[in-house]
């Protein structure tokens, strides 16, 4: 069973580490959307120097739309407030038309993926604020802010039934899957897989980087509907699923993914005897300092029931309140239960 720790900010430490993995984690994760490879290769060494056997995972960044890096200083952004979104191509141009007196956001996306679609709505950081979109213009989506907060550049941001086929594997997941290979991960996750082709990329990218002798578990990350609906085939070509809960219910709704998480490790289990990780709120609330709720631990009661094969801990390790005493929990809720 994976007990799978993120690495971040909370478990930096070399002494912490090893209680981390004394109280259950036996494998760790790295997340390429937040940290850089210099300071995870450090990392990487310190932890195989505690822990010789730790699962090294290497969680890329995939398809994630997030505000662009391009973001100029930092917004407050208040309830009713009107805001603009565009493609990082056409920032400055926007910036110009709108002359600098509006609250605008750019997106890591080309412009013309953005306005191609009619979308409803996007919201940021896991659905913590939402903005309702009121009209297209020609360069710009016009929003609406229903609920506000802080807007920073690397901020995730979700656009339900957003068409991610044009996409292709980009430039940083190739260097950070170079990482990977120079450093012999062990398990090498794609996030936002919609389709067989997001996997086929990695795949292909990996032959033609990898020495002969190295071959890496292959997870596909599914956190949107398309995913889901193509499920099957990428079952094809993976060597397990992480179902990444906080983007699938940002993609979807909270209350369909109970239902999108049965059929999910129903096909996985039933039909392809591969690897199923739940990844995400697990035990959120320790993450804040405070005791499990008891839908925490029935869900984690119920996941094992269904034959899940591991559970990955994001912010719980990475800037929880208590990582170690949440990795112990799990670990003793895994036992008890398996």
């Amino acid at each position: 069973m994976y007990i799978i720790a993120t690495v971040g900010p909370n478990i930096m430490d070399k002494r912490v580490l090893k209680d981390i993995f004394y109280s259950g984690a036996n494998s760790l994760r790295f997340n390429f959307s937040h940290g850089n490879s210099n300071e995870f290769l450090e990392y990487i060494k310190m932890a195989k120097s505690v822990k010789e056997d730790v699962v090294i995972i290497l969680d890329l960044c995939g398809n994630k739309i997030r505000v662009s890096n391009k973001l100029r200083g930092v917004y407050k952004v208040y309830d009713e407030e009107k805001v603009y979104f565009c493609g990082e191509d056409r920032y400055k141009k926007v910036n110009q038309k709108l002359k600098n007196n509006n609250k605008i956001i750019p997106l890591n996306i080309e412009n013309t993926i953005l306005l191609e679609n009619n979308y409803k709505n996007i919201s940021i950081k896991d659905n913590t604020m939402m903005f309702n979109i009121l009209e297209k213009e020609d360069d710009f989506l016009k929003a609406i802010t229903i609920r506000g907060g802080i807007i920073r550049a690397g901020k995730g941001c979700n656009i339900r039934g957003f068409d991610r086929s044009k996409m292709r594997l980009s430039s940083k997941d190739r260097e950070d899957i170079k990482f990977g290979i120079n450093n012999k991960v062990d398990i090498i996750c794609q996030s936002f897989v919609d389709n067989v082709g997001c996997i086929d990329e990695v795949l292909e990218f990996i032959n033609l980087t990898k020495e002969e002798n190295y071959s890496p578990k292959i997870w596909a990350k599914i956190e949107t509907i398309e995913g889901i609906k193509n499920i099957d085939e990428i079952l094809t070509k993976v060597d397990g699923i992480v179902i990444g809960r906080g983007d699938l219910i940002a993609e979807t709704s909270i209350e369909d993914t109970p239902i999108h998480e049965e059929f999910i490790i129903k096909k996985v289990k039933k039909y392809y005897n591969k690897e199923i990780v739940i990844a995400t709120h697990v035990l959120d609330s320790m993450k804040r300092g405070k005791m499990p709720s008891v839908s925490e631990v029935e869900s984690i009661y119920n996941f094992i029931k269904q034959g899940v094969n591991g559970f990955l801990l994001a912010g719980e390790t990475s800037v929880g309140r208590a990582p170690i005493k949440t990795v112990k929990f799990l670990k003793d809720l895994i036992k008890k239960y398996e």
